[in-house]
């Protein structure tokens, strides 16, 4: 099965990943990632997805009607970036006839930090992003335990939400930039403080949860409401 992973929550990330399907499922244990890129800021996303997702398909010798599933992080993240992304998912899947679902981008974090949490002892852990405005984007996990064989996943309980990172317990600790930006505020989960949703942990986190699971609507997550206003009518000018 081959998956293609895009997201522009934050950073513009794509992956292309392959996994074998072992009676009628997708065996997540064996997930291989075939390529994948990312930028190194959060201003690029139009720019930078689909010349990303051209060049990964290129590199693999892979063509877009290939593919199985498109995966998109519908967020939350601000307004232009995320709906980049989510876009330029949809234009693929409609040129090559492929699904596309939709996936909220926190877990993607989660995906990457939740080992070490439970590593650290922690039953419980957070994601924090940055929303701009001193704000962070925020969602809560709990640790899940397979038959008391250790830490193999992880539930959302909580989020995402956004708000000031004050109003978050500083017990809980947190992975992602917003940990970073607001370690005043919040507790890093340590190693994680600078992660971002990346697009192989966003595939990782669809298949570690079940894609039946993932998003019909790839409606993206804003949580608050645009800057931009529709302007008023003049008033008229008067002698």
């Amino acid at each position: 099965m081959l998956i293609l992973g895009c997201d522009t929550s934050s950073i513009a990330s794509g992956a292309l990943v392959r996994v074998p399907v072992v009676d009628g499922a997708p065996d997540a244990r064996r997930l291989e990632v075939l390529g994948s890129f990312r930028t190194h800021d959060t201003r690029s996303h139009a720019e930078a997805m689909a010349p990303g997702v051209r060049d990964l398909l290129e590199n693999s010798g892979i063509r877009g009607q290939d593919l199985d599933l498109i995966l998109a992080g519908v967020g939350p993240g601000p307004f232009t970036g995320l709906r980049a992304g989510i876009m330029t998912a949809r234009a693929m899947g409609w040129a090559w006839i492929v699904p596309v679902r939709g996936v909220v981008s926190s877990d993607a974090v989660a995906e990457g930090s939740f080992r070490d949490a439970a590593s650290a002892g922690h039953s419980v852990f957070g994601v924090a992003t940055d929303a701009r405005r001193r704000e962070v984007y925020s969602a809560v996990y709990r640790l899940t335990d397979d038959h008391g064989t250790g830490a193999t996943g992880y539930t959302r309980i909580h989020g995402p939400v956004v708000g000031p990172a004050g109003d978050l317990d500083p017990q809980i600790p947190m992975a992602g930039r917003g940990a970073e930006l607001y370690a005043d505020a919040l507790t890093p989960l340590a190693g994680h403080d600078q992660d971002e949703p990346l697009a192989e942990l966003l595939v990782a986190s669809a298949l570690r949860t079940g894609l039946d699971t993932t998003l019909e609507s790839t409606s993206p997550l804003y949580l608050r409401e645009s800057d931009a206003r529709v302007p008023s009518d003049r008033k008229k000018a008067t002698r």
